[in-house]
């Protein structure tokens, strides 16, 4: 007879995996008798689970403190996972709800030395649409997917990559440092990002930053259109919203804790 894969769960490693999530899901040490109290095991128990976690460089012991953490082996795991990740591939379901509930092109890119490169796009069904921008390259404080991403940039950093003559692409791009710089810290103050006509005249976008496990930023999200259909009013109360909800799915596929704040640092 066929059994419930239940039954073939070990108990052992049942409270191991849990020890691991709890310290995982906190910010703080915790001591021995804290996982005991929360996860409701007994202390001989938990002391066992912990040496044999430690001895395979899962847990940490801190000798100050008396207290345990996770081990460098789990970031080498959850490293090795990401990298065997496709941004294309995970974003894809992200991207289509996002041009279902906007009904408008919706985007994935990267920062590549201070440009943007568009990787994949949903196009929106309509007749009136932006034009593909699938491997197109431009600067990043020219693009709402770019400033999203730009705005968790140290300032030296910025003035690194732009330290020459800032390119117009539209008589709307940004046109000097002390300007973006202002408009970055409003970003990041809402956690979203607009292109009023700075990359192509007559479209808007609304971008997003997108974090992985250790909440870096590393790709963004947008929605473009005409000018005519994303209206300021529709940016603030319709696709906001909604570009904020779709960044921070698609952070948790990528290992971001879905309890963290990610459109403010």
């Amino acid at each position: 007879m066929k059994r419930d894969k239940s039954e073939y769960a070990v108990q052992a490693v049942n409270n191991a995996i849990d020890i691991l999530e709890l310290l995982g899901d906190g910010d703080h040490e915790l001591s021995i008798s804290d996982i005991v109290t929360k996860l409701n095991l007994t202390r001989s128990n938990v002391n066992k689970l912990l040496a044999t976690l430690e001895m395979f460089g899962y847990v940490e012991y801190n000798r100050y403190t008396g207290n345990f953490r996770l081990g460098v082996k789990t970031f080498q795991i959850s490293q090795a996972y990401i990298n065997k990740l496709s941004i294309i591939d995970i974003s894809v379901q992200v991207l289509q709800s996002l041009k279902e509930q906007t009904n408008e092109s919706a985007y994935i890119s990267v920062m590549r030395d201070g440009n943007v490169v568009y990787l994949n796009v949903i196009e929106t069904d309509q007749a009136v649409r932006v034009l593909p921008r699938i491997g197109n390259v431009g600067p990043a404080y020219a693009t709402a997917t770019g400033k999203a991403q730009l705005a968790h940039y140290d300032e030296r950093e910025i003035d690194k990559l732009y330290s020459g003559e800032m390119t117009y692409i539209t008589e709307h791009t940004i046109k000097d440092m002390d300007a973006l710089k202002q408009e970055l810290i409003k970003v990041k103050q809402v956690g979203y990002a607009i292109d009023d006509e700075e990359y192509e005249p007559g479209v808007r976008c609304v971008g997003a930053p997108v974090r992985d496990f250790m909440g870096n930023v590393i790709s963004g999200i947008s929605v473009s259109a005409p000018k005519e259909r994303m209206s300021m009013e529709r940016i603030e109360t319709e696709i906001a919203p909604v570009i904020l909800e779709a960044a921070r799915s698609l952070s948790v596929k990528f290992g971001h804790r879905s309890s963290d704040v990610i459109v403010t640092e």
